[in-house]
């Protein structure tokens, strides 16, 4: 059975972790999906790879000029992990790929740091006209209990 996790700001790096935790207790013929909405900086380059490994279609959307996913800073050794799509100020969805090149129109390049980011950029995603964090807590009301 597929299960897709899902989570916005906070509760995507939980969502993260979930990810992480819940192949090593179901069954492994489950197919595992991981799509987070403004995720902050979750673990250190180990972590990433780990991920990278065993979710080749992991999905980290960010939104603009969002400082949430450029924190923890990386000076601190934290790092994403691949799979980061980039909505820019134009509305265009950019797949950020892990080179420096395609890097800069993405979350590190856009954001270089949090005097320069927009916080209001934080509280959701338009998407066909539907704020996704509201879409989301929709859904979850429904389905979450």
């Amino acid at each position: 059975s597929p299960v897709t996790i899902v989570g916005h700001s906070l509760g995507a790096a939980i969502s993260l972790i979930d990810a992480v935790y819940l192949p090593l207790h179901l069954p492994s013929t489950t197919i595992f999906k991981f799509v987070g909405y403004d995720m902050p900086r979750v673990g250190n380059q180990a972590f990433a790879s780990y991920l990278d490994a065993r979710f080749p279609d992991l999905t980290h959307i960010n939104n603009k000029e969002d400082v949430v996913p450029i924190l923890p800073g990386k000076f601190l050794g934290f790092v994403h992990p691949q799979g980061e799509i980039h909505i820019n100020d134009s509305g265009v969805w950019d797949a950020c790929a892990a080179l420096v090149s395609v890097r800069l129109l993405c979350s590190t390049g856009d954001v270089p740091n949090v005097f320069e980011g927009n916080t209001s950029d934080h509280d959701g995603l338009l998407h066909s006209g539907i704020l996704v964090t509201f879409h989301w807590q929709l859904i979850c009301a429904f389905f979450c209990r």
